[in-house]
């Protein structure tokens, strides 16, 4: 949802907040935080705000890239999932008693000799089997998944399912038979011969070895067979073959629910970075890899399992959901509220943290895109002038130090500019009651905010200066990646029965 729907849980979770003194203006410049990896850390929970350097550091964080879940980007509601399902049916032969009965082996006999014409199978050898009850077997042959990369030949496994009442088919014979799409295109055969024994039937090694090639499933319903090999593809599975499987899931998320209008998840220039790191995490599931095909069209991320496999389709995407990938903004910055580690963690490259304009904050800009609401101003207000633009250098590092440089007390060229803050705080009356001017050293967002909250800015308050910054284009940013649903009134009323007790205890 947009990043309007976010606020009130934050202002839910730190509504009680600390005022700290007011004190004279602060030039002094802030010293820069380098790109080391920081803590997954922010703040405690719920309660009343110190304010201190060290809490501001704690709620706002910057990162050069974030590790998110897969399912942040993906809409799993909307997911497709394609199967290129093939089917065939055939009897089973030489059955020790376990076969169909009554009714249903008349019906098989029947369908075995009209098999004998359609598949040409042998017509005494199949008249004579079929001719005792109970040696004989109705099944239906069920594809599980047809593979991309699949060569003709290959083995794939199906699942057998008893369409008559018979109790076993292992040990069975079966007589060459092919496997259909929809399309009434042949896909696979079902081999001639022998189906595995029984495990307790098999004496010799190579008895027991096949008998693991067929495992017995007791459904509540009906009772199913995994056969693993005795079924081999007619022709090769290319990548981008109409009869491989695809899992089709859309890279954007509804704004908000029954609005019919959509937002794009993960940027077109962010996918590439997430493609490679599917198709290797997949590949390296333990204990059961999933080798896949992952490509980007248009608004969809499109999967394609590879090789042979017997797990489902559903059961792939399982998988897929569980995955987390590792995203490096380059073109600018993202700025994700995280309601689990409470915080704000703007990730991205030091040039695109950079103010390249003037933000002015006061009044609430959640509220005044809501034309149902009249405008709020906030308790905390501020102007911010951005008195020098920042300048890379030939470094192209702002003048910050990495950590041999500090050591050393030397640091690269470049700055990170200067910004002249104005800021005031009101209460719950409208009544102003501190304010001050100050220059910060630098126009880094982070450090901007960080100073900020040392003066009384609040998480509602940081929430809305991004806000502010995205809108305005001086700051080169996306806003969030969680598209959490909240219920929107009832967690504004609760953010405003909070200032007010905040406002009595002051």
């Amino acid at each position: 949802m947009p990043v309007r729907f976010l606020l009130p849980a934050f202002a839910v979770l730190f509504c009680a907040c600390a005022t700290p003194g007011t004190g004279p203006a602060d030039t002094r410049p802030v010293n820069p935080v380098d790109e080391r990896d920081e803590t997954e850390a922010g703040l405690s929970g719920r309660g009343k705000l110190a304010h201190t350097p060290q809490e501001a550091a704690q709620f706002i964080r910057r990162y050069a890239s974030l590790s998110v879940g897969l399912v942040n980007y993906i809409d799993p509601a909307r997911t497709q999932l394609v199967g290129r399902e093939f089917t065939g049916e055939t009897v089973v032969f030489r059955l020790d008693n376990t076969g169909d009965t009554g009714p249903l082996w008349t019906a098989a006999a029947d369908r075995a000799g009209e098999m004998v014409e359609e598949y040409a199978w042998p017509e005494a050898e199949a008249r004579w089997e079929s001719a005792t009850e109970a040696h004989v077997a109705m099944v239906r042959l069920e594809s599980i998944g047809i593979p991309a990369g699949a060569k003709a030949g290959d083995d794939i496994p199906v699942r057998i399912v008893l369409t008559g009442n018979a109790s076993d088919i292992r040990g069975g014979f079966v007589y060459k038979t092919p496997l259909r799409n929809k399309r009434g295109r042949t896909v696979a055969f079902l081999k001639q011969g022998y189906l595995p024994l029984k495990p307790q039937d098999a004496v010799t090694p190579e008895q027991k070895a096949e008998a693991a090639l067929m495992e017995r499933r007791d459904g509540a319903a009906r009772v199913t067979f995994i056969l693993r090999k005795g079924v081999r593809l007619a022709a090769h599975v290319k990548d981008d073959d109409l009869t491989a499987d695809q899992i089709i899931m859309p890279l954007t998320r509804e704004i908000s629910p029954g609005s019919g209008k959509f937002k794009r998840t993960l940027s077109s220039d962010l996918v590439p970075q997430v493609l490679p790191q599917i198709e290797r995490q997949m590949a390296e599931l333990k204990p059961t890899p999933f080798p896949c095909k992952a490509v980007r069209q248009d608004d969809n991320l499109v999967v394609t399992p590879l090789g042979v496999r017997e797990t489902s389709l559903r059961q792939v995407f399982e998988r897929l959901q569980t995955l987390r990938v590792r995203i490096e903004p380059r073109s600018n910055v993202i700025v994700v509220f995280d309601e689990q580690l409470v915080r704000v963690a703007i990730y991205g490259p030091p040039r695109h943290r950079m103010l390249i304009r003037d933000v002015a904050l006061t009044v609430d800009p959640f509220t005044r895109a809501d034309p149902a609401r009249k405008p709020e101003p906030l308790r905390f207000r501020v102007s911010c002038r951005v008195v020098r633009r920042a300048e890379a250098g030939s470094s192209r590092r702002y003048g910050v130090p990495n950590n041999e440089e500090a050591r050393a007390g030397t640091r690269p060229d470049g700055h990170l500019g200067q910004v002249r803050l104005a800021w005031s705080r009101w209460d719950e009356k409208g009544v102003m009651i501190a304010d001050g001017t100050d220059v910060v050293d630098s126009s880094d967002v982070c450090d901007v905010l960080r100073h900020l909250w040392t003066r009384g800015m609040g998480p509602a308050e940081v929430l809305a200066f991004v806000m502010e910054a995205h809108d305005s284009l001086a700051l080169s940013c996306e806003l969030g990646f969680n598209w959490m649903k909240v219920d929107v009134e009832a967690m504004r009323k609760e953010m405003e029965a909070d200032i007010k007790d905040a406002g009595d205890n002051h």
